[in-house]
């Protein structure tokens, strides 16, 4: 398991800024798992099947995706998960989520 270090380096990103895309993809989380919970018929255990019991995939995905977490977390500066520097989309959104939280935070 990479620590926040290791992840802003293989993302090109600061320590400070993936901790602060694990802080918000905890709190958009919190806010979205009951309503993604009640969408699946089997609950909790078929939405986890459907990610193949990875939490991080499940969490990058329902949080990362559509701009969840901007939409939850509006005070933040996340313009950076989505674009590069170069103002290019980010291609590895859903990769930098999984390890962001994946990661050990030392």
């Amino acid at each position: 398991m990479a620590t926040l270090q290791e992840v802003a380096e293989k993302f090109n990103v600061t320590p400070e800024q993936v901790s602060t895309l694990r802080s918000a993809m905890s709190r958009t989380w919190s806010a979205v798992y009951y309503d993604l919970v009640d969408s699946f018929e089997g609950g909790e255990r078929e939405m986890y099947k459907l990610y193949g019991n990875k939490e991080s995939a499940l969490v990058a995905e329902n949080t990362l995706d559509a701009d969840r977490v901007t939409t939850f977390c509006p005070e933040l500066e996340l313009d950076w998960v989505y674009k590069l520097e170069d103002g290019s989309r980010r291609k590895d959104v859903i990769a930098l989520g999984e390890a962001t939280w994946e990661a050990r935070c030392v």
